[in-house]
């Protein structure tokens, strides 16, 4: 088992802990599917690092996440709105967690993001890994198509994005956790984009990458886990997604 311990120090500068929290629900259905979302996610990222090995890692929409910025061994931008990263700052200060990377901030996605890391200190020449989860449904399409056509990158860079399936391709799981989402949000669409596979895939090629696999979030893991849990339940909502730029 591995255990963000950064994370749960993170956690504990708020009042109540999101971990206390969730352990106080356990089965409450919404926590239940944002966390095993958030999971698997990390694991996602964690497996194709550790497979590829690029020289950079580059996050997009860093938020409070210290999981796969730590598991890296060579340097990280994190890349976020400025009062974000301003917030992630004094969450970690507050916390005695070190904040891992070199910030960026910058607003998503306006244009520009290169030059920014390059300003940085991020090196044009060399394979990079962008990490971009839980990240493009709060983009609408065409926000979604700049940011990944502004990514032109070198051979060897690998991009890890997720995506949310529209609810004709989600199960019912899927589309009750949504509609739970919906409800929370005043009865309004949170999100702004939602891909099938088969358009996500168009969408790379155009801008300029090349789709390496698509998988379904709950494939992440061997389907025993899912046997094994008392609460979590696979759901085919989200979309892992690994690319390549175009040769």
């Amino acid at each position: 088992m591995i255990i963000d311990h950064d994370a749960v120090e993170l956690c504990s500068v708020f009042t109540p802990s999101p971990v206390e929290f969730h352990l106080s629900f356990p089965a409450e259905p919404v926590l239940v599917a944002a966390r095993g979302s958030a999971v698997l996610r990390a694991a996602f990222a964690r497996q194709l690092l550790a497979a590829n090995r690029t020289a950079q890692l580059v996050l997009l929409g860093a938020g409070l996440d210290t999981f796969v910025a730590a598991e890296f061994s060579g340097p990280v931008w994190l890349v976020d709105r400025p009062a974000v990263l301003a917030w992630r700052h004094q969450v970690c200060t507050q916390a005695g967690v070190a904040d891992i990377g070199t910030p960026v901030p910058f607003a998503l996605p306006d244009a520009g993001l290169l030059p920014a890391l390059v300003d940085a200190g991020w090196d044009p020449t060399a394979p990079t890994a962008v990490i971009a989860l839980g990240l493009s449904m709060y983009l609408t399409e065409e926000q979604n198509r700049a940011l990944l056509a502004s990514l032109v990158l070198p051979p060897g860079s690998l991009l890890l994005m997720d995506v949310l399936l529209p609810d004709i391709a989600a199960d019912a799981a899927g589309r009750d956790y949504a509609a739970a989402i919906c409800a929370r949000a005043g009865n309004s669409e949170p999100w702004l984009s939602r891909f099938t596979p088969a358009g996500l895939a168009e969408l790379l090629v155009d801008c300029g990458w090349t789709l390496r696999e698509s998988r379904p979030e709950a494939e992440q893991v061997p389907a025993l886990f899912w046997q094994r849990q008392s609460h979590l339940r696979p759901m085919r909502l989200v979309e892992l997604v690994a690319a390549v730029p175009r040769s």
